[in-house]
């Protein structure tokens, strides 16, 4: 089903009664962001994709009139309310349970041509790992599992296709030529190593400092907001990982120093998660980003 005919044939006796009392025009606060989703208007709550809200979506956002809205719906549109509400129902019983969890991964898989699987008891397509979220309400694409591309994802199999080709192509925009990025690492430590007490600066204010190192020469020759493009936190490691496919060694002018077991864990820790193979299912904490002099190397 097509999102068109989706927008023209879900909840025809809700979209008949919202247009009947024009609430589109008269609704405030929350109602007037719900009420367009649920007709099929703005966009998905994923953060990172641009579609439509996904069916289930509108669904959860028409349950939750019931619990917001001091309207008083005729009996036609409670029997589509109710009947979303069996059906959103059912569908998350069915992902609470493992064998309908692995069957929704099965059927997004089936639609992806790239290298899927599952390592270390997490989910992989190509470089990303699939993560579901709130018993699989929700899912993101991820770099390791600590580092999401596109995120908030409906429980929609077309959805998390999409999504996984968007965030490739994200990915792919924060890619930097390998010389290019060698010299704005250079740079985001610095300007980190300038907050930082001593030579092993976290790598946490590395990558932090990357956002605005990654910024394109429009950005340096006229520094402004509106010049200022935004940076996922994941471009940083991306970064790293095209530079070990296009080198196969690591960056020798800085070694990555990984933490100890005290350090990765706790409310106060500050660690980078390294992966250790191409998919991005095995770690390894990293705390320190230290900067070798020309002697040293």
């Amino acid at each position: 089903m097509s999102h068109q005919e989706t927008k023209e044939t879900l909840f025809p006796n809700f979209v008949k009664f919202v247009q009947e009392k024009d609430l589109l025009s008269k609704s405030k606060g929350s109602l007037s962001s719900k009420l367009p989703r649920i007709t099929g208007q703005g966009r998905t709550k994923a953060v990172g994709l641009d579609l439509p809200p996904a069916v289930i979506e509108r669904k959860v956002e028409l349950i939750s009139l019931l619990n917001t809205s001091d309207i008083e719906f005729p009996e036609e549109v409670l029997n589509e309310i109710e009947q979303a509400k069996q059906e959103v129902e059912l569908e998350n019983e069915r992902l609470k349970s493992s064998d309908g969890l692995l069957n929704f991964i099965r059927d997004v898989f089936k639609n992806i041509s790239d290298q899927v699987g599952q390592k270390d008891n997490y989910y992989f397509a190509g470089r990303l790992v699939l993560l579901p979220n709130n018993r699989g309400q929700s899912w993101t694409w991820s770099i390791t599992p600590y580092y999401p591309i596109i995120h908030k994802i409906p429980a929609d199999v077309e959805y998390l296709v999409k999504a996984y080709s968007a965030a490739n192509e994200l990915i792919d925009k924060t890619i930097l030529p390998v010389e290019v990025f060698e010299d704005r690492l250079r740079l985001a430590w610095t300007m980190a190593r300038h907050f930082s007490n001593t030579d092993s600066v976290l790598v946490t204010d590395v990558a932090r400092m990357f956002k605005i190192a990654r910024q394109e020469e429009r950005f340096w020759n006229t520094p402004s907001k509106r010049f200022f493009t935004d940076v996922p936190e994941a471009a940083f490691i991306a970064n790293i990982l095209n530079w070990r496919r296009q080198h196969g060694r690591p960056i020798t002018e800085f070694e990555f120093v990984r933490a100890t077991l005290q350090q990765a864990h706790g409310p106060k820790a500050k660690v980078f998660y390294l992966p250790q193979n191409p998919e991005g299912t095995q770690i390894t904490p990293i705390i320190y980003l230290k900067r070798h002099s020309q002697k040293e190397r």
